[in-house]
């Protein structure tokens, strides 16, 4: 685990009325396409999170609806809380108003709004989108937040100083969790029974278990002991794919559930074994094996399969196959009611950290990486060898391999050979492992 990862990451969030470019903004700041952007009023109805590097600094962005006090429209009541939700979160709010129309009623209910959450606000003047438009932002100073920003988000003009802005203004990193133990979340969709486990491993009755979805609202800790190893599990709430008509403090949790996978160094996965897996099961899944966190799949309410005749081996295959990216994530078959397989659970638990903690000497790589090549060579690329010199690992968890050659392309298929014949003969079946090929020197 870096340093990175053992800080914090501050919450950024785009507030405004409606259509003045926050999801433009929000795009613009990733680098990537993600939000929704349209000409029509209101197209963000939820509240989009996604992590973001500033320079070398990294932040938690939340692009909200739009704010509008006072409206009958439902939609409208919605989108305004999603964003008192996100400034209730947030370290640092971007207030973004369009210079061009200047103040509206609208952007006056906002900063009022603003004015009472003693937050850091950045004003910034949007769609300044050439020299002959400067200037209209000077009357967004009757707002009385400061000096005001003008940039262009659909031009990218002034976003240098606007990120300059925002790191003057994030608070200083801290670590983001001084507790001792070794930090696992327990992560899946609502009502999959991730309390019920909670309180089963830890033996406490201290997260609320009901019927009723999304119960878990904030993440509850506690700490116990397996194998001579301390461990701190959390509870997170669940995390739904589609959050439409969600409400703020549902998104909070979300919020929180994010940040708790990312201060984890184990993350325990649960689905329903009655229910099978659903396209968010996927997502979730998804999520853990791009973002390399070492996890284990418990396989929750297999008792109940069991009352009904069914074998548990044919079960677990099925619900397997609805898993193949994540192949090397070990499975376990759990009953939180009852505790059958938490032992196992939490072996496997034990197994996954040992393994994601592993270093190897370069000797030994090269050893493995020399029997790889015997086996089979990489194939050609236009008609030339492609050759490796050697392999080494680079530092941090969970392991990650570096192979230097003569930089010719390596293709996928190969790189996805090299990388199952390495996990097959160092030993690492249940744990992340990264590849990459760098030209020698």
């Amino acid at each position: 685990m870096s340093r990175d990862d053992l800080r914090e990451a501050p919450v950024v969030a785009i507030v405004g009325a409606p259509n003045v470019g926050k999801s433009t903004l929000f795009n613009r700041l990733l680098g990537r396409r993600q939000a929704i952007v349209a000409d029509e009023a209101g197209v963000t109805r939820d509240r989009l999170m996604a992590d973001c590097d500033l320079l070398g600094r990294r932040i938690t962005l939340v692009d909200t609806g739009g704010v509008v006090e006072g409206s009958s429209d439902d939609l409208i009541r919605r989108v305004r809380t999603e964003a008192l939700k996100a400034v209730e979160a947030a370290d640092v709010i971007l207030f973004l108003v369009d210079a061009r129309a200047g103040v509206t009623a609208a952007d006056e209910q906002v900063a009022a709004l603003l004015h009472a959450s003693a937050r850091p606000v950045i004003l910034v003047g949007n769609k300044i989108d050439s020299r002959l438009q400067e200037g209209f932002e000077f009357e967004l100073y009757r707002l009385g937040l400061g000096d005001v920003l003008p940039i262009s988000a659909e031009e990218g003009r002034g976003l240098g100083e606007l990120v300059d802005a925002l790191l003057a203004r994030l608070p200083d990193a801290k670590p983001a969790d001084e507790a001792p133990g070794v930090p696992i979340a327990i992560l899946g969709r609502p009502n999959v029974g991730k309390s019920s486990l909670f309180n089963r491993i830890t033996r406490l009755e201290r997260s609320v278990v009901s019927e009723q979805a999304g119960t878990t609202r904030d993440p509850v800790d506690a700490t116990f002991e397996h194998g001579g190893t301390l461990y701190r599990i959390v509870d997170t709430a669940g995390i739904r794919r589609r959050t439409t008509g969600a409400d703020g403090v549902e998104w909070l949790s979300i919020l929180k559930a994010r940040q708790a996978v990312a201060r984890s160094q184990i993350v325990i996965a649960i689905v329903d074994a009655v229910a099978g897996i659903e396209h968010q099961d996927r997502a979730l899944l998804g999520h853990l094996v791009d973002g390399r966190k070492p996890s284990v799949l418990a396989i929750n309410k297999i008792d109940l399969f069991e009352a009904g005749g069914v074998r548990e081996a044919e079960r677990v295959e099925t619900l397997r196959q609805g898993l193949r990216f994540s192949s090397f994530v070990p499975a376990v078959p759990v009953s939180a009611k009852t505790g059958r397989g938490v032992a196992l659970l939490l072996a496997t638990v034990a197994r996954v950290r040992e393994q994601s903690q592993r270093q190897f000497p370069t000797p030994e790589l090269n050893r493995v990486l020399q029997a790889v090549l015997e086996e089979k060579h990489p194939p050609s690329d236009g008609g030339k060898d492609v050759r490796f010199n050697y392999i080494t690992q680079v530092p941090g968890t969970p392991p990650r391999f570096v192979v230097f050659g003569n930089g010719r392309r390596v293709e996928s298929s190969y790189r996805r050979f090299l990388v199952s014949r390495l996990r097959l003969r160092l030993g690492l079946d249940c744990c992340p492992v990264s590849l990459v090929f760098r030209k020698s020197n």
